[in-house]
This record gives structure tokens, C-alpha cells and sequence, in this order.
């Protein structure tokens, strides 16, 4: 089957953008591979391996080699990640590669937290773009480049799909569903409770937040370029469970093989 040449944007929202690694194994396997390639917080990190050239293999053996709890580096002063020892791990992977010598083009979105501006990487060290985009506000210490203090670029465009020069894009987004019910009620031996207001107040803040994110990748998709969307389903697996990369790996394989991947690509793309 001929398929023309298209484009990846892979969206953010930390472990559940490891899907991302199983469409490209899916791709893979069809020996189709992108002309270019843009992300955004997790979907940068698999965006820029992508780009240097690991296949979905290395990929997913990178994950099985990272202990994520000795990430956490907290500073007890403001109750943040340093981000010191994700930038030493994304170091011992990148080196010192710069976006403009990779095999591949690679466009990394982040904001700039002071004036709200979109930051696009396009050249430049690879983990200070990824660094960068993986700030994600009251968890991880924005990433100071010069004058600027860059977060993650969800924010204002999670599924980066318009930055791309290419007219056929494949994106994937990885959000959860903003349809998902508040969970008023708490079971416990068979008997119903209600949860505390604290839980309660933590569930609509990050529906609240999933909303936000929802709109600004509806925005992305009304570019006038030729767009396949993905969207995995994630039952019961939430943002910061990373040891769980191999299911999340196969549910983004099952949603690409499931969602006939290659025969919409034929269809949809000129």
C-alpha cells in the first residue's frame, strides 16, 4: 500500500504519552517512518528520541532501565521538583545533540510562564527544549534559559500539529476524557462514604485543568492540514504511573492497529 508523506505530533500528559511509543511500533512494523516530527511535555521526550533516531524497542527499554522514583529531587523550600536529576537522565540519553544536526526535523513546544508566549524549539540543545516542556507548573521548577522561564507547553498548544510544514499529519492525543464523572462517593467494605472536600476539590481541579487542555488541542485540529487522529483509552491508568509502560505501550499499538491506522492514512492523505 502507498502511503504519501506525513508528519507525527504527539501530545502531552505525562505517562500516558508513553502510547506514543506503541503507534510508532505499529508504524514500524509497516515500514512507514515520519518525515518530521514536533511534541509536547511527555509527547517531547518521545518526539525528540524519535528524531535521534531510537526505535519503539529502545524506546520502551529506556523506560524498563528508569527507576522514576529516584527522579524525584524535591526542593523543600518551594515544594517543587529541582528537574536537576531528569535533566542528568535526559543528558546520559541526548548527550549533547542539538535539534538542527538530528536525522529528522523536531519541533518542541514550551511556554514562557512570565508572558504566556509560546516558546517553539526548532534548534538549540535537545534537553533544554525537552526540559523545558516537561515543566509542568507546581510540580517541576521552570527550566531558566536566559531571561526566560519556560514550563511545559500544554498549557498553550499540547498537540502541536499546526507548527508542522507538512500537510498529512498523524496526531495523538493522549488527554483524559473531560466527560469522566467527580467521584463523590468512597467505598469501603461494602459500604458507601463520602469523599473527603479535599478529594473532591482535587478531582475538579485537574478536570478543570483536562478542560483547559481539551480546548487548546481543539484549536491545534481546526488547521487546514489532512489530520488522522488517535486517541487512546487509558481505563483506570492515571498521569504519574509510569511502571505501568508496557500497557501503556500496548494500548497505543491496539488503538493504532484497531483504528485500521494504514488504510486511513491512504485515505485521508494526498
Amino acid at each position: 500500500m502507498n502511503t504519501p508523506p506525513f508528519s507525527l505530533a504527539l501530545g502531552g500528559w505525562a505517562a500516558r504519552g508513553l502510547a506514543h511509543v506503541g503507534i510508532i511500533r505499529y508504524l514500524e512494523e509497516h515500514g512507514l517512518r515520519a518525515e518530521e516530527v514536533s511534541g509536547t511535555s511527555m509527547g517531547s521526550i518521545i518526539a525528540a528520541l524519535y528524531a535521534y533516531w531510537k526505535t519503539s524497542e529502545e524506546m520502551r527499554n529506556i523506560c524498563a532501565d528508569i527507576k522514576f522514583v529516584k527522579l524525584i529531587d524535591l526542593d523543600l523550600k518551594k515544594w517543587l521538583l529541582k528537574g536537576n536529576k531528569i535533566e542528568k537522565l535526559l543528558e546520559s540519553i541526548f548527550w549533547n545533540a542539538k535539534i538542527e544536526d538530528l536525522k529528522m526535523p523536531l519541533k518542541i513546544v514550551s511556554a514562557n510562564i512570565d508572558t504566556g508566549e509560546k516558546r517553539v524549539f526548532e534548534t538549540g540543545p535537545v534537553v533544554d527544549a525537552i526540559r523545558s516542556s516537561i515543566s509542568i507548573p507546581g510540580i517541576i521548577m521552570p527550566n531558566e534559559l536566559g531571561l526566560e522561564r519556560l514550563v511545559d507547553g500544554g498549557i498553550v498548544n499540547n498537540l502541536p500539529v499546526e507548527i508542522l510544514r507538512g500537510k498529512n499529519v498523524i496526531a495523538v492525543s493522549v488527554l483524559r476524557d473531560v466527560s469522566r464523572p467527580i467521584d463523590m462517593k468512597l467505598k469501603v467494605l461494602g459500604f458507601e462514604m463520602n469523599q473527603s472536600i479535599f478529594w473532591i476539590g482535587y478531582q475538579i481541579l485537574q478536570k478543570t485543568i483536562d478542560i483547559m487542555v481539551n480546548q487548546n488541542e481543539k484549536r491545534s485540529l481546526e488547521s487546514e492540514k489532512h489530520i488522522v487522529l488517535l486517541e487512546p483509552k487509558f481505563p483506570g491508568i492515571d498521569y504519574y504511573e509510569f511502571q505501568k509502560y508496557d500497557e501503556i505501550i500496548g494500548i497505543g499499538y491496539a488503538t493504532a492497529m484497531n483504528a485500521g491506522l494504514i488504510g486511513r492514512l491512504s485515505e485521508k492523505f494526498e
